[in-house]
C-alpha cells in the first residue's frame, strides 16, 4: 500500500487485485468495486510498512502517512487495477456522505428533471451525443413504466440507465458505455447551465439522490446484498433488496442456490408495502405485508389477478400479513444497524 502525503492521503495496495485466504476448506476472494466504501483495522502499524485486516483479508501495504497499530481506517476504493487504491476518508468527508440519507426523505423526483432537459435539448441544448439524446425517451418511457407490465429485463435496463456504476465503467476503460446513462448526463448538462450563468439545483438534487443510491448499493453489497432503487412514477418510495442463498445441504453449485428478494414499496394508496419473494426452480413463494388489516384483505383479493400475470412461475405459497415497515426507516436501520459507529455522522 502507498499513501500519498498530499491531502486526501491515497493508499495503493502493493497486491494483485485476486487476494484471496483460505478460512477453512473454503477460498474467500477479496472483492472490491471503484467507490465502494470499506473499513480496515491497522493490525501492525508503521511509518512505512503496515498490515491492515480488510474484510478478514491480511493485507501488507507501503504508506508515507503514519498508522498505528489498532487505528481504524475508512477507505474509499479509487481503483482496482492494476493494483488496488484506496483513500482514506476523513472525518468531514464521511459525514457528508451519509448526510445523503436524508434526500430519500425529501421526495425528490427524477422523472420531472428528466423530461425538463429533454425539453432543454429541442430548444437548443446542443451539448449531448446521440446516444444521450436516446437516453432521454428511453428513461422517460422506464420511469412511467406501468407496474402490471414490468419484468426483470426493466429492473436490469433501470441499473444501467441510471449510471450506478458509472465509476465501474470508467475504472475499466469503457468511457462509451460510462457516457451513455443519467448520472453523466446530468453532470455534462450540470457543466452546460454552469457555463450559460444558469443554476442547477434541481440537477444537484438527483445527482445526490444517485449518489446516496451507490453509496447504499456499496455498503449493502458487504453483506452480499444486491440494491436497486425504483424510482418509478407510481411509487411514492421503492427499492428491492436480493440474495442469492444456498441450501446448507447442497453442494457449491448453481443447482443448490436460489434467491431470496425483498421489496420495499411505498404508494399513495396501499401505504407501506413489504414483499418477501423466495424464487427456486421457477417456483415462488410469495408472503407480502401491508401496514394495516384493511389494505391486506384489499391485496387478498387481487390473488387471482396476480396469478394471472405470472405466466413463466408458479407459486407455490401465498400468505398476506401486516407488519410492513416504512422503507426509508428499514433502509436506514440496515445501513446503521445498531447505531453502527462507521455510518455515525452529525446532522
Amino acid at each position: 500500500m502507498y499513501i500519498n502525503a498530499q491531502s486526501p492521503p491515497a493508499l495503493t495496495l502493493a497486491v494483485a487485485p485476486e487476494i484471496s485466504m483460505q478460512r477453512g476448506t473454503e477460498s474467500q476472494p477479496l472483492k472490491l468495486e471503484p467507490y465502494q466504501i470499506v473499513q480496515a483495522t491497522v493490525t501492525e502499524g508503521g511509518l512505512e510498512k503496515v498490515v491492515l485486516n480488510l474484510k478478514q483479508h491480511c493485507i501488507e501495504a507501503e504508506t508515507k502517512v503514519p498508522l498505528r497499530s489498532g487505528q481504524n481506517l475508512n477507505l474509499q476504493v479509487l481503483s482496482t487495477q492494476p493494483q488496488i487504491q484506496l483513500r482514506i476518508l476523513e472525518n468531514p468527508e464521511l459525514n457528508h456522505l451519509f448526510r445523503l440519507l436524508h434526500s430519500l426523505d425529501q421526495n425528490i423526483k427524477i422523472l420531472p428533471v428528466i423530461k425538463e432537459i429533454q425539453a432543454g435539448y429541442v430548444h437548443g441544448f446542443d451539448h449531448f451525443s446521440k446516444e444521450m439524446q436516446a437516453l432521454l425517451p428511453a428513461l422517460i418511457l422506464l420511469l412511467q413504466s406501468n407496474p402490471e407490465k414490468l419484468s426483470g429485463k426493466n429492473l436490469s435496463r433501470l441499473w444501467d440507465k441510471l449510471g450506478l456504476n458509472l465509476e465501474a465503467l470508467l475504472s475499466a476503460g469503457k468511457k462509451v458505455e460510462a457516457k451513455t446513462n443519467l448520472k453523466a448526463m446530468l453532470l455534462m448538462h450540470a457543466m452546460g447551465i454552469q457555463k450559460q450563468g444558469g443554476t442547477t439545483e434541481s440537477l444537484e438534487n438527483v445527482l445526490d439522490l444517485i449518489r446516496l443510491y451507490q453509496l447504499c448499493s456499496y455498503r449493502l453489497a458487504q453483506e452480499n446484498l444486491l440494491f436497486l432503487p425504483l424510482p418509478f412514477s407510481f411509487l411514492e418510495q421503492g427499492y428491492l433488496l436480493a440474495e442469492k442463498k444456498r441450501h446448507q445441504d447442497q453442494e457449491d453449485n448453481d443447482s443448490g442456490q436460489f434467491w431470496k428478494m425483498t421489496l420495499y414499496l411505498k404508494l399513495s394508496f396501499l401505504g407501506n408495502l413489504q414483499i418477501l419473494l423466495l424464487f427456486e426452480n421457477l417456483t415462488l413463494c410469495l408472503r407480502i405485508l401491508c401496514d394495516s388489516k384493511e389494505k391486506a384483505e384489499i391485496i387478498s383479493e387481487s390473488l387471482i389477478r396476480l396469478q394471472n400475470h405470472l405466466s413463466t412461475v408458479s407459486i407455490d405459497s401465498f400468505s398476506v400479513g401486516t407488519g410492513a415497515e416504512d422503507p426509508l426507516q428499514s433502509l436506514v436501520q440496515r445501513l446503521a444497524p445498531n447505531g453502527d459507529h462507521f455510518l455515525k455522522a452529525e446532522v
